[in-house]
């Protein structure tokens, strides 16, 4: 099968998400080609073609409409702060490209829903980085409770941190203080969480919500750590959520900006999943369930019967290889899903596009109506 040829949107010359967490896979894969990349200008493009070592014969663009113009460019994959997808992919859908756009898709529910009416229109095909599904912490939370380990599960909770909503913040990422930029803890954070602990058992039924910004005012630093300027936080720092899973367990979740107890790898997150026969406890260094792998987060499974507690060792897979034959932490879940992609896989597989991101874009919009948030 010929490659499928990727135009990247955000790949930069330093240090970016799109350097971390995609750039590994695509890099050395027979799957896809990069054949282009669109940066804020040509000589942005060209320099980050040169800085990664890339061929000489992908082109470098300095706006987005010429990119969707590229007949060579089959898939756009757009990695750039959220507020910027919905004009930067616009053109490449009206183009019939196909799009792989990281999460959250646009900054609001109804530019996510002209961007996924669009792309019906144009017969594109979709893809969007909820990867928490392809982790394999995730997916073996969902055996576990498949197979029967812990009974028919009765409620599950789930307490996580994300160390960047804290009173201080580096001004790379200081637009998710940002409440009209739509990154935010809840879109991001809270969307990439609450993915994986849906896809591992049940979607959210019914629900109420409470959301709180403790800490208002926010000083700006650099990526150094000195500080700059103080700027306003009109986003949340804690998110609460609780009710009942279409399963019928009863779920409660806190998500929370900060540090993790004693700054502990096991204190980030704590997840319990409780059963009639036994309970499920996953920990790690905090909440990004979009990154968990086989060795950073822990799960442990007591039974009741027994008084036992078994620690569950996952097997590597050749994404998660450490000898030289993986790829680094973040770009492994985001590589499975590529994969997944490429052979044809869909929502059953958690491989999710424009529709569900629709739908998840609407429960974030309920969150907030449910907890009264004025925007």
């Amino acid at each position: 099968m010929a490659p499928i040829k990727i135009g990247i949107i955000g790949l930069s010359s330093g240090q970016s998400w799109a350097v971390w967490a995609h750039l590994p896979y695509l890099k050395n894969t027979t799957k896809y080609e990069i054949v282009a990349l669109c940066n804020s200008s040509v000589a942005s493009a060209e320099a980050a073609i040169k800085a990664h070592e890339l061929s000489s014969t992908i082109k470098a663009y300095g706006s987005y409409e010429d990119l969707a113009s590229d007949p060579n460019v089959e898939l756009v994959v757009c990695s750039i702060r959220v507020d910027k997808h919905y004009e930067a992919l616009l053109p490449s859908i009206k183009a019939g490209k196909d799009i792989f756009c990281e999460w959250p898709l646009a900054k609001d529910a109804a530019q996510a829903d002209e961007m996924l009416k669009l792309a019906k229109e144009k017969g594109v095909k979709t893809l969007v980085g909820l990867q928490s599904n392809q982790s394999p912490t995730v997916k073996k939370i969902r055996e576990l409770l498949d197979s029967g380990r812990i009974g028919t599960l009765l409620s599950t909770s789930f307490h996580g941190t994300s160390p960047f909503f804290t009173p201080t913040m580096m001004e790379s990422i200081a637009y998710q203080n940002d409440d009209t930029s739509g990154g935010n803890l809840l879109t991001i954070y809270g969307g990439h969480s609450l993915e994986g602990l849906t896809h591992a058992i049940s979607p959210i039924k019914s629900f109420q919500s409470h959301l709180a910004t403790t800490h208002p005012s926010i000083q700006l630093t650099t990526q150094t750590g000195t500080p700059t300027t103080l700027q306003p936080r009109t986003t949340p720092d804690q998110i609460l959520l609780q009710g009942t899973l279409a399963n019928n367990a009863v779920f409660s979740y806190h998500l929370r900006g900060g540090p993790a107890f004693a700054n502990s790898p096991h204190a980030g997150l704590v997840w319990r999943l409780f059963g009639t026969d036994g309970e499920i406890q996953v920990t790690g260094p905090n909440t990004f369930m979009n990154i968990a792998d086989t060795t950073d987060f822990r799960i442990e499974v007591f039974e009741h019967k027994s008084g036992e507690v078994e620690e569950v060792v996952l097997e590597l897979d050749e994404w998660s290889r450490e000898d030289g034959g993986g790829v680094p932490l973040f770009a492994r879940n985001i590589a499975r899903l590529y994969e997944a992609f490429a052979e044809g896989k869909g929502e059953g597989d958690g491989v999710l596009g424009f529709e569900q991101a629709v739908e998840r874009h609407r429960f974030i919009g309920e969150v907030y109506e449910k907890a009264g948030w004025k925007r």
